[in-house]
């Protein structure tokens, strides 16, 4: 996840038109943990224009129809319209997965 996470960092640094969140669902018991990690990732990794941020909802908002067995799950959205929906599971992430996930950027920006 470090990787994509990185990787749409450096698409937003690249466009103003891009925006991005990562969003880790976690439960209240695990919350501290969480932010800890997400705060190491965001300085170890140089992230500086993507939001780390937490829900603690394990499931997510139900709308998003997040898969229960998904460890990542990447969600492309134009205004109101979800134009691409990627879901992985714990170790499925390739860095072929990010460049198919990078390759759906158009389809939000209408290019």
């Amino acid at each position: 996840m470090t990787s994509l996470v990185k990787a749409v960092d450096e698409k937003v640094a690249e466009n103003a038109n891009l925006k991005a969140f990562v969003v880790h669902l976690t439960d209240t018991d695990n919350e501290a943990k969480a932010v800890s990690t997400l705060r190491d990732l965001a300085a170890e990794k140089g992230i500086k224009e993507v939001p780390l941020t937490l829900m603690d909802t394990p499931a997510g908002p139900p709308s998003y129809k997040i898969a229960e067995d998904a460890e990542v799950t990447v969600l492309l959205w134009r205004f109101a319209e979800l134009r691409s929906k990627h879901s992985f599971g714990p170790g499925e992430l390739t860095e072929a997965d990010i460049e198919r996930v990078l390759a759906d950027l158009p389809k939000i920006l209408d290019e």
